[in-house]
């Protein structure tokens, strides 16, 4: 193999592998299922935070990099309402979630806080109706997560 081939083929490698970017912001998608403050910490141990949407561009970028990614069910995101029921927030931003032009994209009948066998759902998910909907689950449910990275 020559030299140039081994280059384009590093370069192909590397491409692969970059997050996804809008702007000043980028989104990586991490396949580890972890409870939501396992996946809070994992994105600052990175460098990064868990991923906070504040408008339908950003959510509709983040929801293409999970199917980019083949991710499929729930994916956290950072929002939680643990500190006051029905009071979201973004807890990698600590602002109000629809503090942007009062952008939210919950489901239907979302948040409704009934988990099963009456554990309380206080953080956000996206993608547990298969869709770019947001969804309140319990926090120590394990699933994948989105870090948010600004360059």
């Amino acid at each position: 193999m020559n030299t140039a081939s081994i280059a384009l083929a590093i370069v192909g490698l590397v491409a692969a592998s970059l997050p996804t970017s809008f702007g000043q912001t980028a989104y990586t998608v991490h396949s580890t299922m972890l409870p939501f403050f396992e996946a809070w910490n994992a994105c600052i141990a990175s460098g990064g935070y868990l991923a906070a949407p504040e408008t339908s561009l950003q959510n509709d970028l983040i929801w293409a990099t999970i199917k980019k990614a083949e991710i499929t069910g729930a994916v956290w995101l950072s929002g939680t309402d643990i500190g006051m029921e029905g009071s979201w927030i973004w807890l990698s931003k600590n602002v109000p979630l629809g503090r942007l032009a009062g952008y939210d994209n919950f489901a239907a009948g979302e948040p409704n806080n009934m988990g099963s066998n009456n554990i309380e759902e206080n953080c956000l998910n996206i993608g547990h109706f298969g869709s770019s909907k947001w969804n309140d689950a319990s926090c120590s449910l394990a699933f994948p997560y989105v870090c948010e990275f600004k360059k």
